[in-house]
């Protein structure tokens, strides 16, 4: 096997694991000397040692940037007020949760839960827990007593039934678009997502607004945004050229919405999009047959699509279409270099189907060519998200 294949971290937990599961320490210590003479395990001490070395790499470099920052930019860390608003509501919320939803549960449902625990699978429970991804399996077979599993469950549920309590509120409220006047490339962005999304879906996707800063770039360091004028940020990258891994084209925050730790209840969230400057959307090798005077524009269409996309993942692929999807993405080689980063991530699923958002959206001959089972899966279980051209006109169907 490759290195580029071998993943030593899998490696060192299975063995370990089998040293843990034998009681006798002479045989412990003769499984590791073993062990230790085997290719496998010079290749995992040999890249895990790498990785910390790489590791400490990136420490050092976040540390020069952030140091660098601190010198010349500090003036532009300004909250964002939205993002503000959002936090107090989610603090609200959280109040809210304890000191009445969770007193005023009804005791019919503390009794469905209660026999849930005990092996009583309610299938509408079941739905709600798929619905927010809930692995009610492992927290009933793992260890714990029963009390605290039945809190996990009710919190569980109570957040899913807020997801439709949410839809409804938001139902027939169009999603707000600004910025956009500013880019000539993409003036027609809110018609165009409303045209690949349609209305429904986009509701159920529980955005309250798209916002686009054409000439600011968001430059991320351990948390803290700079958000800084395109010319400012060009100067910084030609003193530190590191800075453009921090650089991010665009934000948003569904994963606020599904931490149950952190938000107790659904509530509608922002997209933020900064500048594309430096972007090179000719080099893409799926835009190969597109003209060069549509690459940026289909490029910058293509990036609203994918963080929308984000939000259909997170609300509307349910346990039983993650499962299904994860099995098509394993068999499947990486769709775009974007997909490929996050290969070895905990988000490689995500950021997969919200890649193929991305190609069917704008380049979808592309994805029905090469990636035909993939193309598919979409149609199947996202009917509303259909093909239309960025170019051209508005009105043109793919």
């Amino acid at each position: 096997m490759s290195e580029k294949n071998f993943d030593y971290k899998q490696y060192r937990d299975e063995l370990a694991s089998e040293i843990k599961k034998e009681s006798d320490k002479e045989k412990r210590r003769e499984i590791l000397q073993r062990t230790q003479g085997t290719e496998e395990y010079q290749k995992a001490k040999r890249l895990k040692q790498e990785t910390f070395v790489v590791k400490q790499e990136s420490k050092a470099q976040t540390e020069r940037l952030l140091q660098y920052a601190q010198k010349h930019y500090e003036e532009c860390t300004n909250f964002d007020p939205d993002i503000v608003e959002l936090i107090n509501v989610i603090n609200k919320n959280q109040e809210k949760f304890k000191n009445e939803t969770l007193l005023n549960v009804s005791d019919e449902l503390i009794d469905k839960i209660i026999a849930f625990t005990e092996g009583n699978r309610d299938e509408r429970i079941i739905a709600l827990l798929k619905r927010v991804n809930f692995d009610y399996k492992s927290l009933l077979a793992g260890e714990g007593d029963e009390q605290t599993k039945a809190r996990a469950l009710l919190e569980a549920i109570l957040k899913a039934q807020s997801y439709n309590e949410a839809v409804e509120q938001n139902r027939n409220k169009e999603i707000d678009f600004s910025g956009f006047e500013n880019d000539p490339d993409i003036l027609d962005a809110k018609d165009f997502i409303y045209r690949v999304f349609d209305a429904e879906l986009l509701q159920k996707c529980l955005i309250s607004k798209v916002k686009y800063a054409p000439d600011k770039i968001n430059v991320q360091i351990n948390g803290i945004d700079y958000m800084l004028p395109v010319d400012v940020y060009i100067e910084w990258e030609k003193v530190m050229p590191e800075v453009k891994n921090r650089k991010f084209r665009a934000e948003s925050f569904v994963l606020w919405n599904t931490d149950t730790n952190f938000s107790k209840k659904f509530i509608l969230t922002p997209v933020y999009f900064y500048s594309f400057c430096g972007e090179q959307p000719e080099q893409l090798n799926y835009f190969i047959h597109i003209p060069e005077k549509e690459k940026m524009r289909r490029y910058k269409l293509g990036t609203i699509t994918h963080e929308i996309a984000h939000h259909v993942y997170a609300y509307l692929m349910d346990a039983d279409k993650r499962t299904q999807w994860k099995k098509l993405v394993d068999r499947t080689q990486t769709i775009t270099e974007y997909a490929n980063s996050y290969v070895k991530h905990k988000l490689k699923y995500d950021e997969f189907f919200t890649e193929t958002v991305r190609l069917k959206t704008t380049v979808p001959d592309y994805l029905k060519t090469n990636f035909p089972e993939i193309d598919q899966f979409l149609t199947d279980n996202f009917p509303e998200i259909k093909s239309y051209s960025p170019c051209k006109t508005n009105s043109d169907v793919l």
